[in-house]
């Protein structure tokens, strides 16, 4: 599993994983700032990366939905927009099995919701792929 980082979540979380070898990227760090979502998610989709943002958005917008769809993007959402890198990181470490057999096991897409206190859900108020 190779984690991608878009720019909501930025480049801290991608690169402190990367340190102590978990297999991260950060969209900056690949060439990807400032790309509309619908241009980079189709590389994500392609490269069977996995997808890590707070932008659940993406699922509301029917053009970045349906390159979600088309794309066979895997993209797990964390639940809130307001936690610290340091909690995100966190929160990531605790769950990467987790996350590594979900990626391995689900078909795509597939969405999931990743809460602060580590559960892991297939909507979020009311939303969901």
């Amino acid at each position: 599993m190779i984690l991608l980082c878009d720019e909501d979540v930025g480049t801290g979380v991608p690169r402190a994983l990367s340190w102590v070898d978990y297999p991260a990227h950060a969209l900056y760090d690949c060439g990807l700032g400032g790309y509309a979502d619908e241009d980079w998610l189709p590389i994500a989709g392609r490269g069977r990366l996995l997808v890590f943002s707070r932008n659940k958005k993406m699922l509301k917008v029917r053009r970045e939905r349906q390159v979600i769809i088309n794309e066979r993007v895997g993209i797990i959402f964390f639940t809130s927009g307001v936690e610290a890198p340091a909690s995100m990181l966190r929160l990531l470490l605790n769950k990467w099995e987790l996350l590594e057999f979900l990626d391995q096991t689900e078909p795509r897409p597939f969405a999931r919701f990743l809460a602060p206190n580590g559960r892991l859900m297939r909507s979020y108020r009311g939303v969901q792929l």
